[in-house]
């Protein structure tokens, strides 16, 4: 059932590839993620600023290895298939503190993927989709452990490979875990006064991941990684916020969801749901309280990013709709299909299952609205430039010809389509097109070529200037050594035809040297990208990292919640612990100078996938030697 609905979410997103005939990978960060992953995979961690937010480039970088398929196509499946592990395992957290079971805790998966597509989660930004998904798998063993006594080390590394995909916004999640820890500390205080110890109290639970997900992530950033606590590369325009932030609201259908948004939290808040056998005890209200600080924190953010534009208050609303949403929402689903069931038993005893289940299956439908209107009618965009991957593909072979260590500059144009923020993203562009062992020598100069030739800034705009000001800082130490020049085409059109009204030879389509010894012979045209899988190949290549990564976790689910625990939540955690496992194995791998791309990522899936099934083997003959030893001193 969890492989079915995983499957089945990921289908729902990927069809509009071949619907709308995408040529490449959607969303503005594309590039980069993928640039990076190939970077990490082949070179490491370090150099480039890629020890930042590391999480998604290790992943990638491994599954790559082990479906031998190209970063380029990984960046169209994947983004979409961790829509699934998020759908996964925000169900595991009410599995683990609600205590749902079956049509429940199917529902609820279906409801959270579908709804996401009325987020910039899906194909956007994707670092912040692979945290929520760990943070959610995290939360589900931080319920357990409340519940049952056991998983908090498993939550803690959880929150970690949470931070390594996004630490600025773990520290989001971090506020969210303290102020449920205030909220919770009247009631631990009588927990403890009736015996039970500190560590196992909600409180006690959420402060002591708290500080030991803190305590890891400074030694790992500060110790290991050698990055910078602040990871914001490039700053959106303020003037974006709230045009982003109405279009993100109109998006959700509130007409459509709110209503039932209010029934399922009322429901929630009066105990009605999930059922009464499973609405009482400290799990479930270790649930209530995360999903209103979390509504509290969000609530405050869009107030505070709205009205002083000092961050972005559609990101916040992202994060709403994501968790507290998505459980509302599920929640009222639940209501609908109760009352549903009761209506039918009363009058139909015998059909109550088959025609029960009817009103809830067309309300889910109607559900999906939101999510599918949004993403098959407006979707994140392409930003992934593919004339501009195809003239960088073109230029690969001139500058693989000149020597090792040579700096290559590439001459971009200061305007486009993403306005202040054009420069990064052609730089990005560019980056996922070059040779990894060529990154560190490429360089980027914004203006006009007869600037260039004289070394000399171009001057744009104040606001431009700023933004282009590190790129400039970066060639003006390499200008003196006169080094190749490339102009292509789709990154500078003016610019471009500038360079070649000033004699700069076109070596090949759209690619002209404007400094440099050209090449004996023009250059032949690379062929176009070919990056997205025809539809039944891309199902089963979804399929198949799903199943990647629910084959790498499950053995450390089993670790986390335990044999005994309800396979939903098992099944339903794997994938997300199967990729937070992939990211720390990733880590230790490449900080040990082992190369991800190729047999080094295919050794670490093995070894993550080997070691998690011994693993849970080991717990296994513990647990019932426990329960062997226990029942001997009871008889």
């Amino acid at each position: 059932m969890a492989f079915g609905l995983g499957s089945s979410i990921f289908a729902f997103y990927f069809l509009v590839y071949r619907i709308r005939r995408f040529p490449v990978p959607v969303g503005f960060d594309t590039s980069w993620y993928v640039w990076r992953a190939r970077f990490v995979g082949e070179q490491g961690i370090g150099p480039l600023d890629t020890a930042v937010r590391p999480g998604h480039a290790l992943l990638s970088s491994v599954l790559g290895s082990v479906i031998h398929r190209p970063q380029l196509e990984l960046a169209v499946v994947l983004p979409l298939v961790l829509v699934s592990v998020f759908a996964l395992a925000l169900g595991a957290f009410l599995v683990a503190g609600l205590g749902v079971r079956g049509w429940r805790w199917g529902t609820a998966v279906a409801v959270t993927g579908t709804l996401l597509g009325a987020t910039r989660l899906v194909g956007e930004n994707v670092a912040n989709l692979l945290l929520l998904a760990l943070v959610a798998a995290g939360l589900a063993a931080s319920a357990h452990r409340v519940a049952a006594g056991k998983g908090l080390a498993g939550a803690v590394a959880l929150f970690v490979a949470a931070g390594l995909a996004h630490w600025t916004f773990l520290a989001v999640v971090g506020a969210i875990m303290a102020m449920a820890a205030a909220m919770a500390f009247p009631s631990s205080r009588r927990d403890v006064a009736a015996g039970l110890p500190v560590l196992r109290t909600e409180a006690g639970v959420l402060a002591s991941s708290i500080g030991a997900t803190a305590a890891v992530m400074i030694v790992a950033v500060t110790g290991v990684l050698r990055a910078p606590f602040s990871t914001f590369e490039i700053k959106e325009d303020p003037r974006r916020f709230l045009p982003k932030l109405r279009e993100d609201f109109s998006r959700l259908l509130l007409p459509l969801t709110a209503p039932l948004v209010a029934v399922g939290a009322g429901a929630l808040a009066l105990g009605l749901e999930p059922s009464p056998a499973t609405s009482g005890g400290r799990p479930r209200a270790f649930v209530l309280r995360i999903v209103l600080a979390w509504t509290v924190v969000c609530v405050v953010g869009i107030v505070y990013g709205a009205s002083t534009k000092n961050l972005p208050p559609h990101r916040f609303l992202m994060l709403l709709v994501a968790v507290p949403g998505a459980v509302a929402l599920a929640a009222g689903v639940w209501w609908v299909g109760s009352a549903a069931f009761r209506a039918v038993a009363r009058r139909w005893p015998a059909r109550r299952t088959s025609l029960g289940v009817v009103p809830m299956v067309l309300l889910m439908g109607v559900l999906a609205l939101p999510g599918g209107l949004a993403w098959y009618r407006f979707g994140p965009g392409i930003w992934l430039d593919p004339v501009g991957l195809q003239q960088t593909d073109t230029a690969v072979p001139y500058i693989d010809s000149l020597h090792p260590g040579t700096p290559v500059v590439f001459l971009i144009g200061p305007l486009g389509p993403a306005g202040l923020i054009s420069v990064p993203l052609k730089e990005r562009n560019i980056r996922a097109g070059l040779p990894t062992d060529r990154e560190v020598d490429a360089h980027f100069f914004v203006g006009e070529p007869a600037d260039l030739l004289a070394g000399r800034r171009t001057r744009v705009s104040p606001a431009i200037d700023r933004e282009i000001e590190p790129s400039w800082e970066d060639v003006r130490s390499v200008l003196p050594t006169r080094p190749p020049v490339i102009v292509l085409q789709s990154f500078g059109p003016d610019q471009f035809a500038s360079a070649v009204r000033m004699g700069a030879p076109v070596i090949a389509p759209g690619v002209a040297l404007l400094q440099g010894t050209p090449p004996r012979q023009p250059l032949a045209e690379a062929q176009p990208p070919r990056a997205v899988p025809r539809a039944l190949r891309g199902l089963v290549l979804g399929a198949a990292l799903l199943f990647l990564l629910a084959a790498a976790g499950v053995g450390w689910a089993l670790v986390v919640f335990g044999e005994r625990s309800p396979p939903e939540l098992s099944w339903s955690a794997a994938p997300a612990v199967g990729a937070a496992a992939l990211i720390l194995g990733g880590l230790v791998a490449a900080e040990s100078g082992v190369r991800l791309a190729g047999p080094g990522g295919v050794t670490v899936y093995v070894v993550v996938a080997v070691a998690g099934s011994l693993a849970a083997i080991i717990s296994r003959r513990r647990s019932n030697e426990g329960h062997i030893r226990k029942e001997s001193s009871d008889r």
